[in-house]
């Protein structure tokens, strides 16, 4: 991931971010993972790429077996072990998302949502290649990006 979220937007800033989104981010980040939500299983081991803190963690880990969260930045995982001390199920790893130390057909979801595509800052098709060659054949990766119609949003959103 870039140094951008690595140094800047990290841990606790990463956080209060989150907690001060305008109503109609919230609403647009609660859908999405709302249809996360809707396909993942109860057996299911699911990774979360750029998990940041584990902030969707808890909502994912009360769906699936296991939730494996990993991000690149020290401070955001540092405070997700922190925040995420009474969920069982989850765990959080530094790793780069484009190199997963993982190997082939593990997961039955991975997850990269919340503009996480544009987050890395890297080969676009190398990102979900590696995402792709960690997913057991029939599970499901499931990306997103920001639409052009929430850019105004967003915007609003980056000033706060």
């Amino acid at each position: 991931m870039c140094g951008y979220y690595t140094e800047k937007l990290a841990g606790e800033r990463l956080r209060k971010c989150y907690e001060i989104a305008p109503p109609r981010v919230r609403q647009y980040l609660e859908a999405e993972v709302a249809h996360v939500l809707t396909r993942i299983r109860p057996n299911d081991v699911v990774l979360d790429l750029g998990c940041g803190y584990g902030r969707i963690i808890p909502q994912l880990s009360k769906k699936a077996r296991l939730v494996i969260g990993i991000d690149s930045s020290d401070q955001s995982l540092l405070l997700g072990q922190e925040m995420l001390k009474g969920v069982e199920n989850c765990l959080l790893l530094a790793m780069n998302a484009v190199e997963l130390g993982f190997g082939s057909d593990l997961f039955d979801a991975v997850v990269c949502i919340q503009n996480g595509i544009s987050a890395f800052g890297v080969n676009e098709k190398d990102l979900i290649a590696e995402s792709i060659r960690v997913t057991k054949q029939g599970g499901i990766a499931l990306f997103s990006t920001y639409s052009h119609r929430f850019w105004e949003d967003r915007l609003e959103w980056f000033k706060l």
